[in-house]
């Protein structure tokens, strides 16, 4: 027996992660996913991304009139965060029984990001059902982070995250090297242009999205000092296609994360632009770019951002 339909109204938080009855058919489970995949990250909260769903087909596609040119001049960050919703969509139709394939940029509109075509039955591992369910649990942390170095346990499982998905992920935890990437952000920070500063305050997003002991948004040495452990996502490239892969990984990163009580938040300036990219990398002794850089330690529950509901970004036809 076919479920009724979600409410496409609801806030996406309410129904991440939830479970369906075992006789929910395919059409349930891809809304359910597409109510995940919604609470991923993105700068400013900007939420870069429209879906379309025809049958058992996923289309993600970038909303350009939530991106931001100054702010976002190559586009990186968007397709970062819209890689992060994709990575939401595959864990959740996985955890709910889906099997699926995913093309990146498979062409036919500029806007269109992915497609995914569900067909048949999965067997979800346990690990996948439990970062489906970390999902709603996932949130920015801008609060100062329980100091201590991340268990190598932990590290071990987040590196596994990334397997398979064409990034890499390293963890810093190295005094020296965090002062270094602390330093990247204060020079991005300095030499910011001021049409992208203001761009950025417009939208609301801080140079560094966490606080000091003070309170005050953290700056020179209390970056470093405030990131128990910083993880850093690269890519051999720097293209879209490269950008959505890193997106992918990172959230996978941050649901396992969220699976062993640690949460994340986000230091992005100082890879606003590729040579910002490569000199990050350069820093951990890493080729390729770095793609995405957060810092991850102990923290507590706050309550989530906002998202659109799916009723707002779901099309009701493909593009043409």
């Amino acid at each position: 027996m076919q479920l009724p339909d979600l409410d496409r109204d609801a806030d996406p938080w309410t129904l991440a992660g939830s479970a369906l009855a075992p006789e929910a058919g395919p059409r349930a489970r891809i809304e359910l996913a597409l109510h995940t995949a919604l609470t991923a990250p993105s700068p400013g909260n900007c939420q870069p991304w429209r879906w379309f769903a025809g049958g058992e087909l996923i289309e993600l596609y970038r909303d350009p009139a939530r991106t931001s040119g100054d702010a976002d001049p190559d586009g990186q960050a968007a397709a970062l965060a819209c890689g992060a919703a994709l990575g939401a969509l595959r864990v959740a139709l996985r955890a709910l029984g889906l099997a699926e394939q995913t093309a990146l940029l498979p062409g036919g509109h500029p806007d269109l990001l992915a497609r995914v075509a569900v067909g048949g039955r999965a067997s979800p591992l346990p690990e996948e059902q439990w970062l489906y369910q970390a999902a709603p649990k996932r949130r920015t942390y801008r609060g100062v982070m329980a100091q201590g170095p991340l268990s190598r346990a932990l590290s071990k499982r987040l590196g596994a995250m990334v397997d398979g998905t064409g990034a890499e992920l390293h963890v810093v935890e190295d005094m020296a090297r965090k002062q270094a990437i602390a330093a990247a952000v204060e020079a991005a920070i300095a030499g910011e242009p001021t049409a992208r500063a203001a761009a950025r305050a417009a939208a609301g997003e801080p140079g560094v999205s966490f606080e000091g002991p003070d309170g005050a948004e953290a700056r020179g040495p209390a970056i470093a000092d405030g990131a128990p452990a910083f993880v850093i996502v690269t890519t051999a490239g720097d293209d879209p296609a490269e950008w959505l892969r890193a997106g992918q990984a990172l959230m996978r990163v941050l649901l396992r994360a969220r699976v062993d009580h640690a949460w994340g938040s986000f230091l992005h300036l100082p890879l606003t632009e590729s040579a910002g990219r490569k000199h990050l990398a350069s820093l951990i002794g890493a080729t390729g770019r770095a793609q995405a850089l957060a810092r991850l330690g102990g923290g507590a529950d706050s309550p989530p951002t906002p998202r659109r509901p799916l009723s707002e970004v779901l099309l009701a036809q493909r593009p043409s």
